[in-house]
């Protein structure tokens, strides 16, 4: 007899990153899965951004997966570009913004950059992927980790599938609130709801993770609240401009942004306050915001970045 093979359906591939990217809460994850029995929808690609979640499925388009990807990718080199100034500022006490106009290597790093994330951008606006340049040093989109040679890659690979694990919980949280009528009273309040929801989804077990599997907590820790800053820098993007200080339908960007990064308890030496630190200073040079701040540690930094987006 022969048997065929079968392409796992939408649904069974969503189940199996979050899974993946929390393995800890699998059993939980399978369990409130079946519980709820929404579908997942692939629609089809077009302009703008498609994620969204109503009592009875989650739905998203492949663009905005690639958008995941592009993005995230290329937020990952923030560290390259913005990482000698922040070293200066915080190890000498001079503002930053001093700091970057010392740094003389900065300036063509910084201008690839932004060319990246510019091309990122245009993914929002484009109908498909295909329609924009897609860069030739970035992978194309994929599942398989290990076909990734360059290390840098892999980095970031782990990074971009923590940060689509949080947007899909938090799509989840909005699946939840809809079947059981529970949702806040006002779409901000249920914005900011989803997205704490999805960071203890994704944290609160952590230790026993680590526990179990021979880690450390705090690295445990240090690479899912990585994920997360990157989901929230991405979410930043995916936010129409309109939007940033709050309207009917979400609240201020900056206080989602705090919900997602602020709180956590890793060390100041850890690498997600450098990162992280980074990835807002790439964020606020993007928008020409003033940079005149006097940190002594990444920690500190990252706190007053996070202050001066409200």
């Amino acid at each position: 007899m022969v048997t065929m093979a079968t392409t796992p359906s939408d649904r069974t591939i969503v189940l199996h990153l979050l899974r993946g990217a929390v393995p800890e809460r699998a059993d939980k994850i399978s369990s409130l899965w079946k519980q709820y029995g929404h579908a997942v929808e692939v629609a089809a690609s077009t302009t703008g951004v498609t994620m969204n979640a109503d009592d009875q499925r989650i739905q998203f388009d492949t663009k905005t997966i690639d958008f995941f990807w592009l993005l995230g990718f290329s937020a990952w080199r923030a560290i390259e570009v913005y990482s000698p100034a922040l070293v200066v500022a915080t190890s000498s006490g001079v503002p930053l913004d001093q700091a970057l106009s010392i740094d003389t290597e900065r300036g063509h790093y910084e201008f690839d950059f932004k060319q990246r994330i510019g091309i990122a951008h245009t993914l929002i606006t484009a109908e498909q992927t295909s329609d924009i340049s897609w860069p030739l040093d970035v992978p194309a989109p994929t599942a398989d980790r290990e076909s990734l040679g360059d290390v840098q890659h892999k980095a970031a690979f782990d990074l971009v599938a923590l940060g689509l694990a949080f947007a899909l919980l938090h799509e989840f949280r909005h699946v939840m609130f809809c079947a059981d009528k529970s949702a806040p009273t006002t779409l901000p309040e249920e914005e900011i709801a989803c997205d704490t929801y999805a960071r203890d989804f994704m944290t609160s077990g952590a230790a026993a993770y680590a526990k179990d599997h021979g880690h450390k907590f705090a690295e445990v820790q240090q690479k899912r609240a990585m994920g997360i800053a990157l989901a929230a820098v991405i979410i930043h993007a995916m936010t129409p401009t309109h939007a940033h200080w709050g309207n009917r339908q979400y609240p201020p960007i900056a206080e989602r942004l705090t919900a997602m990064i602020n709180g956590y308890t890793l060390p100041d030496g850890s690498t997600f306050w450098s990162f992280t630190a980074c990835l807002l200073i790439a964020l606020m040079r993007g928008e020409n915001r003033p940079l005149d701040i006097v940190a002594h540690t990444n920690r500190e930094m990252v706190h007053l970045l996070l202050g001066r987006l409200r």
